[in-house]
């Protein structure tokens, strides 16, 4: 038996070569049979991945209404103490973000190289592991276990999961990023919204509070993870990427946002919106089908985008490290007040855990509306950048807003507060795809958004216990001044950890503002002397050089760049 070795270079050359190329091959026979959602009964349409991917996203989303197991988890394993917060439960949510975040990340690229329905199933069948192992660990009253099983297992089977459906959709909707970005993950927030009541019912309405329960909670899981893995799985066969060659309006997997049309060499095409085209060595002329329209396809020599880039090339760039950042400040606020609403509710607002329930379950629906309404605009605007600019300054505001409407027990305002929040929470979420396949290109999109998502985890795992202890030190020290404080000592426990929040968005807010979008800002040669560069609110370029800003006339910057696309398109033919 051979041994397994590492090649030359050892670990860092084997992480390069699995972030250095995201190529998917299929034999002609699994092209064929992709044709077909059911072999010879129906025909693959690219509109059923729609409701596939929410389907997926749904079950995926269940994890947003987490804070719902919260105190009924902290009575059944560590005992009753009249159902306040001892936030040991909530740390599983913040580790099943981290590793969600990790598991998108190392597993982009396999997914992008292996094809969708691998990557779903096997999300689908850790996910649902992950159910089993927390209740076992909740039966036998072990948090480890419950860590390990949802928080680990089911934290991976997630990322896997919520990615799995958003590349496919990406590159066979080229023409509609956002609307595609949107319905790809805009269930994630639909599963907080009937999550919180299928648990409750199951759990027992009032357990936290009396000890009386229905099905209990270690049944809950397993009744929950069956359902959902059965869904999962069954959607997971209707996902698949598009054929080789395939471009809608001129626009392919290589192609970035303002490089449309810029190609080495003419390309033949079908008289068709949705096209086919046969790569060198496919044969004579073809006849296929793209959402049940016939189309005849020409043998071409593919010219790929000369402005595409590799995925080194994208994850290496500034304006995906500044994307990154931006995200990161983006998604923090949602995540942590998402995480927490049916505490705050409960114990702050003195509400019962049937309105607890409701509120979580609209801030979901705030949540989805986010994650379908800013990515359409986007669309019809044909921007992206703008709305993350808005996302940051709406949760700048409320954000700061929050605490003191906390503190007057101000009910109407601190819901306000956090909807308009989630709102934007969402509107982040479902954007972002969008976002990087304009920039880098529907090819690279699994890979580079799995990457990103490491920001939310970070969110989660490092700012939901920075979040967590300050919480903890807070709640100490106002438990000790109850007696002078009264009935209301709770009401500031959560003032100075959204303070510290508020720094990251304010943060997040200025760098947006400068992360470029236009082609020519992006891949212009800087001219000698050029140290920064940035558009002006007129959309003049204005350039940085030897410390003198240079307001470049709208004559010159085409020159310049017909000058450079005449040299690059020369270069690749």
């Amino acid at each position: 038996m051979g041994r397994f070795s590492l090649p030359e270079g050892g670990f860092l050359e084997l992480l390069k070569r699995h972030y250095s190329s995201t190529h998917y091959e299929r034999s002609e026979k699994q092209l064929e049979r992709e044709q077909w959602l059911i072999p010879g009964v129906v025909r693959f349409n690219r509109f059923f991945l729609m409701p596939a991917a929410v389907i997926i996203q749904v079950c995926c989303g269940s994890l947003y209404a987490w804070s719902g197991y919260n105190l009924p988890m902290e009575r059944y394993i560590l005992g009753a103490n009249n159902a306040v917060d001892r936030s040991v439960a909530a740390n599983v949510f913040y580790v099943a973000v981290a590793v969600f975040g990790v598991a998108a990340a190392f597993l982009g690229p396999w997914l992008e190289r292996n094809g969708p329905w691998k990557g779903a199933f096997m999300g689908a069948t850790l996910f649902f592991l992950g159910n089993l192992l927390t209740a076992l660990g909740v039966y036998v009253h072990k948090f480890e276990l419950v860590f390990f099983g949802y928080g680990f297992v089911g934290g991976a089977g997630l990322g896997i999961s919520y990615i799995s459906p958003v590349s496919p959709l990406q590159k066979w909707f080229p023409d509609l990023r956002g609307v595609a970005a949107g319905l790809a993950v805009c269930g994630f927030g639909a599963g907080s919204i009937f999550s919180p009541y299928t648990q409750r019912a199951l759990i027992g309405p009032d357990f936290a509070k009396t000890g009386v329960q229905n099905l209990g909670l270690p049944l809950t899981f397993v009744i929950l993870g069956s359902c959902y893995y059965v869904l999962m799985v069954l959607a997971a066969f209707v996902l698949r990427m598009p054929p080789p060659g395939y471009t809608v309006n001129g626009i392919d997997i290589h192609t970035v946002k303002g490089a449309e049309g810029l190609n080495a060499t003419a390309t033949p095409r079908a008289d068709s919106e949705a096209t086919l085209e046969v790569g060198e060595g496919k044969g004579v002329t073809k006849t296929v089908e793209v959402d049940n329209r016939t189309a005849t396809v020409q043998p071409v020599t593919p010219a790929p985008n000369p402005f595409s880039l590799t995925l080194a090339e994208s994850l290496a760039s500034r304006e995906y490290i500044m994307m990154y950042i931006m995200f990161f400040c983006a998604e923090i606020t949602g995540l942590l007040i998402i995480s927490k609403i049916q505490s705050i509710v409960s114990n702050q607002l003195k509400r019962d855990t049937q309105t607890a329930a409701n509120i979580n379950s609209i801030l979901g629906g705030c949540n989805l509306l986010g994650r379908l309404v800013i990515p359409t605009l986007s669309d019809v605007l044909k921007t992206r950048k703008p709305f993350f600019i808005l996302s940051l300054a709406a949760q700048t505001v409320f954000l700061a807003i929050l605490p003191g409407s906390i503190e007057s027990k101000n009910y109407g305002l601190t819901l306000a507060c956090a909807f308009i929040i989630a709102f934007f929470y969402g509107g982040g979420f479902g954007l972002i795809p969008a976002f990087l396949a304009d920039q880098f290109g529907s090819k690279n999109v699994g890979a580079t958004h799995g990457v990103i998502l490491t920001a939310w985890s970070i969110g989660g795992v490092c700012g939901g216990l920075v979040f967590s202890k300050v919480y903890s030190n807070t709640l100490a020290y106002l438990t000790s001044r109850k007696a002078e404080l009264g009935d209301d000592y709770l009401l500031t426990v959560y003032t100075i950890d959204f303070r510290w929040i508020l720094a990251f968005t304010i943060l997040g807010f200025c760098i947006a503002l400068f992360i470029p979008t236009n082609l020519r800002d992006r891949r212009l040669p800087k001219t000698e002397g050029e140290r920064f560069r940035f558009r002006a609110p007129n959309g003049r370029l204005v350039k940085v050089v030897n410390g003198n800003f240079v307001m470049v006339t709208q004559e010159e910057e085409d020159q310049e760049w017909e000058k450079y696309t005449q040299k690059v398109l020369a270069g690749n033919q």
